[in-house]
């Protein structure tokens, strides 16, 4: 009777143990089937095998992509360090598997020896093995028995679906973020690029690229260049300290480099920039945009180079407008310094010459496309007394205007006291000199002609030497004088007096004349002038000044000046 209930028993033990067996796989699959949460999905395939068997150790492991690469992404009685080891499996079992059993050749047996695992379970989907489940030994040492190696290929069978949903699930889930990340880019580079619509200044426009690359990215440091010539130079520097002009290797970068991929750039590296990001316009490098690494320490994504290039690229577009508009600002600002120089210049000369009987003057000022400083002027001092001068202020635009005028009211002022030639350069040098830098000087003659005697008293400053031509067209040139004014404080100048006599020409002219130049880079010199005033002894003082200047225009074979052409022309009758 003993034997007998002993005998009865073993089925009985046997179908407890199916029983027990079929409730965990019920288990298993309502679990799994509870939840799409990838993590929670591998958590139960370990946690419930490994309780109902007592089972030391157990992993997952899910293919990576195309590759024959599997990645440890569950793992129970193992440190949290394995978590992402990955192993290339290439030829993964299709059933239950001993790790034992497994042929030598395939390297991945060392693999799950070394973690003592002991028998491996596919996880097999309609796209193929996506997964492994290996388990170690059990805690009690006996061996797995068939009937729970048929329990473990029920529970991967199980499994597999659920864990090929669940990647599914997380794909979908990673696109997601992937998506929603992208439209905040894209709205981050919408409200960006409205900003830097609305403003020109190209620090403010280099600030808001800065700060909407450190917000978005979490980098605390960001330089943004931009292209002088062959350099870049730094417009905006956040979180480190602003480096050097940056030598003409970034202006060939076209694609974003990181730093430790290149020998180049140390200098940028040691400052702790890990990324370079060219901003192109037109297919040319204008700027580059220097990041730090994140605050994370996490690589960069491809959506993030994406971004930055995006980004970087509006904002050059941006800054080309500023820089653009900036240029049309300075333009606009030189025209109108120069519309003014003009006026100031065009002012100050006569606006009609004096006339007398006894000498026929004429005279002309030409400005070039620049506003040169180029001066002269006809004085009446009495009835029989008038003086001439002509003058040269170095520099061009307003301030040579500016020094011309102070010139000319200086020379007014004095000429009318009836001062000694000599002391009206005197004090005009002085006066120069005192208000006016070293970079400023003039070339300056002024002389007096009494009509009635022919006498003429003249000094020169450093101009060119008026010629003087007799009848007889014998050369003198005027040159007794001083240095040019406004060099030196104290200077003394020399006077010479000469005697007209009725035919005599004195011709006053600035270098605008002489150094005229042909295509042969030829200067129209003195000589010619010379030559062209001997020819015209019969002519009146305007005709000698209109066939200088037809042979000036002629020599140089272009109406384009590149200085003020300037003459007075007096002729005793």
């Amino acid at each position: 009777m003993k034997n007998q209930m002993s005998n009865h028993s073993l089925p009985s033990q046997q179908l407890d143990k199916r029983l027990l067996e079929l409730t965990a796989l019920f288990e298993i699959s309502r679990s799994l089937s509870a939840s799409i949460n990838l993590n929670s999905i591998l958590e139960n395939i370990l946690r419930i095998p490994m309780g109902h068997m007592l089972i030391s150790r157990g992993m997952v492991l899910l293919k990576k992509g195309l590759e024959d690469v599997y990645s440890i992404e569950g793992i129970k009685g193992f440190p949290r360090q394995f978590m992402g080891k990955t192993i290339e499996v290439d030829v993964p079992p299709v059933r239950a598997v001993s790790v034992e059993d497994v042929s030598d050749k395939h390297l991945w047996k060392t693999f799950f020896t070394e973690f003592e695992i002991e028998l491996i379970l596919p996880l097999v989907s309609s796209r193929g093995v996506i997964g492994l489940v290996g388990f170690g030994a059990k805690i009690k040492g006996d061996a797995y028995e068939e009937s729970e190696l048929e329990f473990l290929d029920s529970l991967s069978n199980i499994a597999a679906t659920t864990v090929a949903n669940g990647l599914m699930v997380d794909e979908i889930q990673t696109v997601n973020r992937q998506l929603d990340r992208k439209i905040q880019q894209l709205n981050t580079i919408f409200d960006i690029s409205r900003e830097f619509n609305i403003t020109l200044d190209l620090k403010k426009i280099g600030s808001l690229l800065s700060f909407a690359v450190m917000g978005e990215l979490m980098v605390n440091k960001c330089i943004v260049m931009t292209r002088d010539d062959k350099l870049m130079q730094v417009l905006v520097c956040k979180g480190v300290d602003s480096p050097e002009q940056q030598a003409s290797d970034l202006c060939q970068l076209s694609e974003p480099v990181f730093i430790s991929d290149t020998d180049r750039f140390q200098n940028l590296q040691d400052m702790g920039i890990s990324l370079l990001v060219p901003m192109r316009l037109q297919d040319e490098t204008k700027g580059i945009l220097a990041v730090g690494a994140k605050i994370s320490e996490k690589d960069f994504l491809d959506s993030e180079l994406e971004f930055l290039t995006t980004l970087g690229n509006q904002a050059m577009a941006a800054l080309e407008n500023a820089r653009l508009f900036e240029e049309m600002l300075e333009k606009q600002r030189m025209e109108e310094e120069l519309n003014l120089a003009r006026s100031i210049q065009q002012n100050l000369l006569p606006s009609q010459l004096p006339s007398f009987k006894e000498v026929d003057i004429a005279a002309v000022n030409i400005p070039s496309r620049e506003v040169g400083g180029d001066y002269y002027d006809v004085i009446p001092i009495s009835e029989t007394r008038f003086g001439v001068t002509i003058a040269d202020v170095a520099g061009k635009g307003a301030g040579a205007a500016m020094l011309m005028a102070n010139l000319q009211a200086s020379l007014h002022a004095l000429v009318s006291t009836d001062l000694p030639i000599n002391d009206v350069l005197y004090r005009i040098n002085r006066f120069i000199y005192q208000n006016t830098g070293l970079d400023k000087f003039i070339t300056f003659f002024y002389g007096e002609l009494d009509i009635k005697t022919g006498v003429f008293t003249y000094s020169n400053a450093g101009h060119n030497p008026p010629m003087k031509l007799n009848k007889n067209k014998q050369l003198e040139e005027l040159s007794v004088g001083g240095i040019v004014l406004g060099m030196m404080e104290d200077v003394s100048f020399d006077t010479e007096t000469i005697q007209l006599e009725q035919g005599d020409c004195i011709l006053l002219y600035t270098d605008g004349i002489t150094e005229t130049m042909n295509a042969e880079e030829e200067e129209f010199g003195e000589s010619r002038v010379l030559s062209c005033l001997k020819d015209r002894t019969d002519c009146k003082a305007s005709q000698i000044i209109q066939e200088l200047i037809d042979e000036t225009r002629q020599f140089s074979g272009s109406d384009i000046q590149a200085d003020d052409m300037t003459m007075v022309v007096i002729i005793m009758q």
